[in-house]
């Protein structure tokens, strides 16, 4: 296994603060996938759904109890679901034909984001695409396909406690990829490579496919996650579950997101969490909390199940760390990421483990205003590994 760690202040374009960026020409068709899966275990949740937001405060505080996820005991009660799920995903790419466009690039977002993470745009400024990775990637001549992970409108909403849980997620993932590798998804071309790109959980389940199948990745870009979960109590304890239908009625009325949906309270918890001060535009910040999406008792619950040793992945891996990642690193990433450290154990069947910290961002590395330097650092990985 080749190591690398590109030091932050070796790259000094990459920390320059973007103004202005403009809009690519780039093509997109958004559409909605059924994605199969198959006898997934799910963990039956110990408790029942929550009557109130006092029972899912106490929930929070038994959590941030664990040192790590929190996982089923060992006498847990499970059972399996095979169904089929509808996706909601979008294709990008260049608006005209360049020789990379076949490398397909699945972007997978995080907790409290939906696709729109990976596409960002303030209302207002259709042609600034200083928050946009697809807006860079593209210019380059690559093609995504992003998704909206279950409960993510217009996807599949299912049961938060009982059918929303990690391992769901994980073979949505691994379906969704399965399919798009046979060519089996009409909107989008059978790509000649695939790369697995990542943000905070997308990051946690992109890490898991390469673990339970490793073939079907050629590589990973690891964003906002340093494969360490000791802070996650900082970001539960941030939010204190919660409900969402009690934070954002509007948006997510009870009569489709139950007790098990949960959020945190306002934007000064979504920028304690995601953003790191000075270096965002607080309109960002408003528009991040206006259009946030809630996470699930079931997710928590058992997080813990999904796999993250992939030592029969082979591919090249970019972890892309944010300097001052409260969730992953407890705002200092510089400490997490030597040759030693369980973030690039984790793939020591690897031909290449490369690590970066991104200078002057917080968590929601995309949402800063030296995002695009960190797109250049993954277009740099991606060339150099010959995608």
């Amino acid at each position: 296994m080749y190591f690398t760690t590109l030091l932050s202040v070796t790259l000094l374009l990459a920390a320059t603060e973007a103004t202005g960026v403009a809009r690519n020409p780039y093509n997109c068709m958004s559409f909605v996938v059924p994605v199969p899966v198959d006898n997934v275990t799910l963990v039956v949740p110990p408790f029942p759904d929550f009557p109130d937001q006092y029972a899912a405060t106490a929930f929070a505080n038994e959590v941030t109890k664990q040192i790590t996820f929190p996982g089923p005991s060992p006498d847990a009660n499970l059972t399996t679901l095979t169904t089929t799920f509808d996706i909601s995903a979008e294709y990008c790419t260049p608006a005209t034909a360049n020789p990379k466009s076949p490398t397909l690039l699945i972007l997978t977002h995080g907790i409290g984001f939906n696709r729109s993470y990976w596409d960002f745009y303030l209302p207002g400024t259709p042609d600034d695409a200083q928050y946009s990775y697809i807006n860079r990637v593209t210019a380059a001549g690559y093609s995504t396909l992003s998704w909206n992970r279950l409960g993510i409108e217009p996807s599949t909403i299912p049961d938060p406690y009982r059918e929303l849980q990690s391992l769901v997620e994980l073979a949505v993932l691994t379906s969704l990829t399965t399919l798009v590798r046979a060519g089996k998804i009409a909107q989008v071309p059978q790509p000649q490579k695939v790369v697995h790109v990542g943000h905070s959980w997308g990051s946690i389940l992109s890490n898991a496919l390469a673990a339970v199948a490793p073939g079907l990745s050629d590589g990973l870009v690891l964003t906002g996650y340093s494969h360490l979960v000791t802070y996650q109590n900082l970001f539960i304890a941030d939010t204190s579950f919660h409900i969402a239908s009690q934070n954002q009625p509007d948006r997510f009325p009870n009569q489709t997101y139950s007790t098990g949906f949960l959020t945190w309270p306002d934007k000064y918890a979504n920028q304690f969490s995601f953003l790191l001060y000075p270096y965002f535009d607080p309109v960002v910040l408003d528009r991040a909390e206006e259009t946030k999406y809630p996470f699930t008792v079931g997710e928590f619950l058992t997080a813990a199940t999904l796999p993250l040793e992939a030592p029969q992945f082979q591919g090249p891996v970019l972890y892309l760390a944010a300097e001052a990642d409260l969730i992953f690193c407890a705002s200092n990433c510089t400490a997490f990421f030597g040759p030693d450290s369980a973030a690039v154990e984790a793939f020591n069947g690897s031909k290449s483990v490369e690590t970066y910290i991104q200078p002057r961002v917080g968590h929601g590395i995309n949402l800063h205003k030296n995002a695009t330097g960190a797109y250049d650092v993954v277009l740099d990985w991606a060339s150099r590994h010959g995608f």
